[in-house]
């Protein structure tokens, strides 16, 4: 049956939504039988191009016979201000049944699935729609098939990166902790003549994602065919994979997880393996922190993760290998985007081998060890002859330079301005850093919004300490936020000390 529709007005909002929402008075809404978050769709009688939006009420933005669209959702239907449309009541999408039958424990078919992913591409779901389908999937998970299809409609539904070289490297950490290896390995893996397109996302859970950490060097905000440029230049790059649509779905379901600390695993391993896909990627290696206060808190969850990972990984043809590694302790001593980044500087530049060196070298001999190029066992000392030579910081700092960064040395990577250190109040033997609380710390002086801000761990785990002496330092970009900071850190153990009696009873 045909719907009732008005031609209207438009009024453009000065404001990008980044949604598809659109304005409509409160008298014409009644009309036309539309309640606040219903949808309309809008005609573009010129073009005849059409797209729904989800309406909202308003009996002051825009008057009778007026709707009001936001700059984004103009450009979209290409209307100006004054433009005469047609808009009528819509229904809602299909996939929003789709979205039920998960909410009540259902297992979705792989049309069911590539309808929400598509729906989610075109911003057909509202907001409320999308949080719901994310939940869905957090509480009530995803079975290997779904994780399969989710992944196929995923890639289906963004860019392809197409190198004209080959054989592509990957690698991907489910995080949790601090530490990017991702910077150390892509340029030992670029510097041994392989190629290593590195698509990286943005904090959710943690102090720093990897594009926060790289943007500190170089721009990470760039185009596919400037990536395409960079790899074939200098055999990698490190970007952020929202930037170029590899997966637009997931970059909407990433933005809905933010800011509730979601990370459903069966979303995380079809947003990887996408995104690994997307990019031409033959062999990939997959690190899964494993502690209390990480993402993964037991072996045997790790165990069963990785198993998906491979199976995912046969079924679209890229050869995986999944390393779990030790998230109970610090990797490194940076929390924060630009702390992390100087870091693996100074690792790069040879000031350090730690516990991140060490394991990002781990992790590069993996991919040596798989590409063929390097025997079964000596991947390790590989990646760290290639480290330790300086080969792989020139590399570095050529593929900053490519990627439009000025920031080459770790002398170079400024701090914030306001610093608090925390000191030890007795003697003993440090036996656990928590990593949960270190996070904690750095994302309320600021991190990863604030790319100056975090912590800085002054000791690891065995050192001897006694009265006075600094445990960590806060930074923060104004005092307000030190302050926070400060306070938390001085409410919980961030760093407990060997205890003879454990519990006393009376």
């Amino acid at each position: 049956m045909e719907q009732y529709s008005r031609k209207m007005k438009v009024k453009v909002l000065d404001i990008e939504s980044g949604k598809l929402i659109s304005l409509l008075n409160e008298i014409d809404a009644k009309e036309l039988g539309i309640l606040p978050l219903e949808r309309v769709q809008i005609t573009n009688p010129k073009t005849g191009h059409k797209i729904n939006t989800v309406a909202d009420k308003t009996d002051t933005v825009v008057e009778e016979n007026e709707i009001g669209l936001f700059e984004d959702v103009a450009r979209l239907l290409e209307v100006k201000d004054g433009a005469t449309v047609e808009v009528q009541a819509s229904d809602k999408p299909k996939s929003v049944q789709f979205i039920k039958k998960k909410m009540n424990k259902g297992k979705l078919k792989e049309s069911e699935i590539k309808e929400i992913v598509e729906d989610l591409s075109s911003n057909k779901l509202s907001e409320v729609e999308a949080t719901a389908f994310v939940s869905a999937v957090y509480i009530n998970g995803f079975e290997l098939d779904e994780i399969i299809s989710m992944t196929k409609a995923l890639v289906e539904n963004g860019n392809t990166l197409v190198l004209d070289v080959s054989p592509v490297l990957d690698k991907h950490s489910i995080g949790g902790t601090n530490g990017r290896s991702t910077m150390i390995i892509v340029p030992i893996i670029a510097s041994a003549g392989y190629y290593i397109p590195k698509t990286s996302s943005r904090s959710i859970t943690s102090s720093a994602g990897t594009a926060d950490a790289m943007e500190v060097l170089a721009p990470v905000t760039l185009s596919m065919e400037k990536i395409k440029q960079v790899v074939e230049q200098t055999g990698g790059c490190i970007v952020w994979g929202g930037a170029v649509n590899l997966a637009p779905a997931d970059d909407k379901i990433i933005k809905i997880e933010h800011p509730l600390s979601l990370d459903p695993e069966g979303q995380v391993i079809a947003s990887v393996m996408a995104k690994k896909v997307s990019v031409g990627s033959k062999h990939v290696v997959i690190d899964i922190p494993i502690g209390p206060d990480v993402k993964i808190k037991t072996k045997e969850r790790a165990e069963e993760m990785a198993l998906k990972f491979l199976e995912v990984g046969k079924k679209f043809g890229i050869n995986v290998e999944v390393m779990l590694t030790n998230g109970a302790e610090p990797s490194g001593s940076a929390f924060g985007p630009a702390l992390e980044a100087r870091h693996v500087m100074e690792i790069l530049e040879g000031k350090h081998f730690d516990n991140l060196a060490k394991k990002s070298c781990e992790l590069a001999g993996a991919l040596l060890e798989m590409s063929g190029s390097t025997e079964p066992g000596k991947g390790h000392d590989k990646a760290k002859e290639i480290l330790e030579s300086g080969t792989a910081l020139e590399k570095m700092r050529e593929i900053i330079k490519a990627q439009g960064g000025k920031i080459f040395s770790s002398s170079a990577v400024k701090m914030a301005p306001f610093m608090k250190e925390i000191k030890s109040r007795a003697n003993g033997r440090i036996y656990k850093i928590n990593v949960r609380h270190c996070i904690t710390i750095a994302r309320i002086a600021g991190a990863p919004g604030d790319k100056k801000a975090g912590l800085l761990l002054k000791v690891k785990d065995g050192t001897k300490v006694k009265p006075e002496q600094p445990l960590f330092e806060i930074y923060a970009e104004n005092k307000r936020k030190l302050e926070l900071a400060e306070q938390f850190a001085r409410s919980v153990d961030v760093i407990e000390l060997d205890k003879t009696i454990l519990q006393r009873i009376s």
